[in-house]
């Protein structure tokens, strides 16, 4: 799933071992339906014993990560449509994810696939599989979901998040007020938006009575905060520009406040 410019300032250590996750209805729906993997004939002695490439939907192994046997047991559905589906199919199911940021991280499939086979590190917000070339990181919601979709970053890198990634927590956070989720599971409960302790967490219903919002704009505030500006549409018709202010958190970004 929703256009770059990683913010650099980012790898200052904020976002040290914290990770995202995924756009449409069969997404995190996918989280619910694993598909089982073929059966693969066994090779006669007569056939060569090179090992043979991955296969579509074939059964990839997983690094397990001591003390959390639930993170390789909801990356692997992931994995087996990252390898049997095509990458638009994946971008769709990962809507907690940007759509172009996803569809860049996901194309270095054989990078993914040695990184995984790892063995996994519980973080202080992530769960991380690092290998050779890229590292993968998984989020906790992801982990709860059962179908964890990951951020993909290279080895020896920070996790960056960038302005397309604000702006998309900022459509996603809108989307679910004029109920139009970008998923029906999308629910604070389950993917939190707002900034635990937050302005924005003590006055909830802040957005109450919007209908529609426009296009936005992204500008950077302080060390590492975003200020993304939208046009938004009340009950009444009316439509102003509102400013969200977007910071990093344990689930990637989040809404500290909004002013307009």
């Amino acid at each position: 799933m929703i256009e770059r410019g990683v913010r650099g300032v980012l790898g200052v250590g904020l976002l040290l071992a914290v990770v995202t996750g995924c756009g449409s209805g069969d997404q995190h729906d996918g989280h619910t339906v694993a598909r089982m993997p073929t059966a693969t004939p066994a090779v006669s002695a007569a056939e060569p014993t090179t090992a043979a490439p991955i296969t579509s939907g074939a059964a990839v192994a997983i690094g397990e990560v001591p003390g959390n046997p639930n993170a390789a047991k909801a990356l692997q559905p992931w994995v087996r449509d990252l390898t049997g589906q095509d990458l638009d199919t994946v971008v769709r199911k990962c809507w907690t994810i940007e759509p172009q940021n996803a569809r860049t991280m996901y194309g270095d499939k054989d990078a993914i696939l040695a990184a995984v086979a790892q063995p996994g590190v519980d973080g202080q917000f992530a769960v991380i599989w690092k290998g050779p070339v890229q590292t993968v990181s998984v989020k906790r919601s992801e982990i709860a979901s059962g179908y964890a979709c990951p951020r993909v970053y290279a080895t020896g890198s920070d996790a960056a998040f960038d302005d397309a990634d604000a702006r998309y927590a900022v459509r996603r956070y809108l989307s679910r007020w004029v109920g139009k989720p970008v998923n029906a599971d999308d629910v604070e409960g389950r993917y939190p938006l707002v900034c635990a302790g937050s302005v924005l967490a003590n006055n909830p219903g802040r957005l109450t009575g919007t209908t529609g919002f426009g296009e936005m704009t992204t500008a950077p505030s302080g060390i590492s905060d975003v200020l993304v500006t939208v046009p938004v549409t009340n009950s009444s018709g009316v439509t102003q520009p509102m400013v969200f202010t977007v910071a990093i958190g344990s689930e990637g970004y989040c809404i500290n406040d909004i002013s307009g």
